[in-house]
């Protein structure tokens, strides 16, 4: 209520949107979905109202992920995923098609593990294989990372599910 009576009771302003990013995240994890997901959506409608409906900016795809995670958390993956699509395309808008950065690295990976909460285990390999590829990039390619591990061990599980178990070990193997 104090950061509303500074900057105006209808005003947006990017430390309210923060602010209830935050707390879109702290309801979530004390079960209260209601008030997160009101959270989260009153965050991401006032970055947008700041910076721009279709704008890209960097804000504005963080608050698409803080949602897509939260719907991924409830088990709508399918939900989720139109919000991650989302900000990989603002992430690849902002920081370049073609450009290996770690934020859009990031959203591929969360989206290859939606497809592949799914049971779409070729959909999820290819938006991993894509992560994996840049995070080496980014990383290097023989650098031991968690985000390379941990995108290594997922595509390894993708792979087990599609039953072609010499796949899985080739990347479960690194993954150690």
């Amino acid at each position: 209520k104090m950061l509303r009576a500074i900057h105006g009771e209808n005003t947006p302003h990017a430390e309210i949107a923060g602010t209830l990013l935050n707390l879109g995240e702290y309801w979530s994890k004390l079960g209260k979905e209601r008030k997160a997901i009101s959270c989260y959506e009153e965050s991401l409608s006032m970055k947008k109202s700041i910076y721009g409906e279709n704008t890209p900016h960097p804000d504005v795809a963080t608050s698409l992920d803080s949602l897509g995670l939260f719907w991924s958390k409830l088990g709508d993956a399918r939900k989720a995923i139109s919000y991650n699509m989302e900000s990989l395309k603002m992430r690849k808008a902002i920081h370049g098609e073609n450009t290996a950065h770690p934020d859009i690295a990031k959203s591929l990976y969360i989206i290859g593990v939606s497809w592949a909460n799914l049971g779409e285990q070729r959909k999820a390999i290819t938006y991993l294989e894509q992560a994996l590829s840049m995070t080496k990039d980014i990383y290097g390619h023989t650098a031991p990372h968690i985000d390379i591990a941990r995108t290594l061990h997922n595509l390894g599980t993708a792979w087990t599910v599609l039953d072609d178990h010499r796949k899985a070990i080739s990347y479960l193997e690194p993954s150690l």
